[in-house]
């Protein structure tokens, strides 16, 4: 399997994101995708700010904000 490309980080979010909660494999999709946000937003160049810096990210790979930060609290 080769890498994630953007567009499909957001249609996994889409997909497993409202049955997380009762759905294990789901809930785990949607961990795995919160780490990699977050790394990919550690790599954008230009931002000095954290939270800039994941807005974007989550912005460019279509995640609502808090849908992310429901699953990363959770």
């Amino acid at each position: 399997m080769g890498r994630l490309e953007d567009q499909d980080i957001g249609l996994l979010w889409t997909k497993h994101y409202r049955c997380r909660k009762d759905d294990r494999s789901s809930q785990t999709v949607c961990l795995l995708l919160c780490f990699i946000v977050r790394e990919r937003a550690r790599r954008l160049v230009g931002q000095n700010d954290w939270m800039a810096q994941l807005n974007l990210a989550l912005r460019h790979l279509g995640i609502p904000r808090d849908q992310f930060f429901d699953v990363d609290n959770e």
